[in-house]
């Protein structure tokens, strides 16, 4: 009898650790949060996602420029993508690409895309083409006809270097292992929404970048204001797990309806709120942050600022997406905004004026 029970007891013992080690190799949650030397690191997607072999990571890098763009972008296969150079006239913006480039050991930019003319993201080309080999140049051929000392530098090089004008939707294939499309919401019958020095519109004029990644999808779309993003909100192929907000969280972008049909989980916004205020502009505002938030970011795992958090890091392996940050920064912080064009509207969105006193 005493023999029988301790089989039992054994019996019993031995099912109880299968089950311990069942549990601790089941596969992640959806969301995993996690704290490493002071950065924060999120996790999305799911492993069941077949990877061509030969196919590496995805990294995605939103750089610190201040109120201004650079992203670049390192395919599976290793080839860089640069959309846009930060401002040639603002501190620590297009200084701020070079020295990321080179820390990172780049030699070579594959492929430059400017989103649209104006200086806070072309203003550093000069700087890149002196400190970089540089293959194809990708624009939207100043068809507004935008005019300024950034935009006749830019084009200088235009002689040198293979250019292509995004004049309407291409696919962009650069990589075998990601799907990627150049997407031109500025193309329509009437052309390009004009950019003069009597009607500017070049943000509207932004090219997009939509990238797809096993099960994991990116959306980049400049500087995209009220039209760009009605256009886009139009489209049922622009499903994103990622997107780089659009200019710079302004009061005239981050659209409801744009945000439904991109139906992110993870939001960048590049700016900077003290600068935007020497500039005038007042980023970010709160009306596209509440709207973020509405829309489904709620927490510090789901919004992130160059201007809060640094330089912001998102890598794919097709199946998942993990970011890192430089600097962790809480909700009440990433969600807070300008109600208006004036310093002292500094403060938490009014859905949570309640828990950020």
């Amino acid at each position: 009898m005493r023999k029988k029970k301790i089989i039992g007891t054994i019996a019993v013992l031995a099912l109880l650790l299968f089950f311990i080690i069942l549990l601790s190799v089941s596969p992640p949650s959806r969301y995993e949060n996690e704290y490493e030397g002071g950065k924060k690191q999120i996790s999305q997607g799911s492993t069941f996602v077949d990877i061509p072999e030969g196919c590496g990571l995805l990294k995605v890098h939103i750089i610190n420029v201040s109120q201004a763009d650079a992203i670049f972008i390192i395919t599976p296969q290793n080839k860089t993508i640069l959309i846009d150079s930060g401002s040639g006239m603002k501190p620590r913006s297009s200084t701020n690409v070079i020295a990321f480039l080179k820390r990172m050991r780049i030699n070579k930019i594959d492929y430059l895309i400017a989103s649209h003319y104006h200086e806070d993201h072309i203003g550093g080309m000069k700087s890149i083409f002196e400190n970089f080999e540089v293959g194809t140049i990708y624009d939207n051929g100043n068809c507004g006809n935008y005019s300024s000392n950034a935009q006749r530098t830019f084009e200088s090089y235009f002689s040198s270097h293979p250019h292509v004008v995004v004049s309407h939707d291409m696919e962009f294939n650069i990589d075998s292992c990601i799907y990627a499309r150049l997407l031109a919401p500025y193309d329509r019958p009437e052309g390009c929404w004009p950019s003069d020095r009597y009607d500017s519109n070049e943000n509207e004029n932004s090219v997009v970048l939509h990238i797809v990644y096993g099960n994991t999808s990116f959306f980049f779309a400049g500087d995209c204001e009220t039209r760009c993003e009605r256009k886009l909100a139009q489209r049922q192929d622009i499903k994103s797990d990622f997107v780089k907000v659009d200019h710079h969280g302004s009061a005239t972008s981050s659209t409801p309806p744009f945000l439904a049909a991109v139906g992110a989980r993870f939001y960048a916004i590049s700016a900077d709120k003290e600068r935007s205020v020497v500039d005038g502009y007042y980023h970010p505002r709160q009306a596209a942050l509440s709207n973020i938030y509405v829309q489904g970011a709620r927490g510090a795992g789901s919004l992130f600022r160059t201007d809060l958090n640094g330089d912001i890091t998102v890598i794919s392996d097709g199946r998942q997406i993990n970011i890192t940050v430089q600097d962790v920064a809480g909700r009440c912080q990433l969600f807070s905004g300008y109600s208006s064009a004036n310093a002292s509207s500094y403060g938490p969105i009014p859905e949570l004026a309640s828990v950020c006193k």
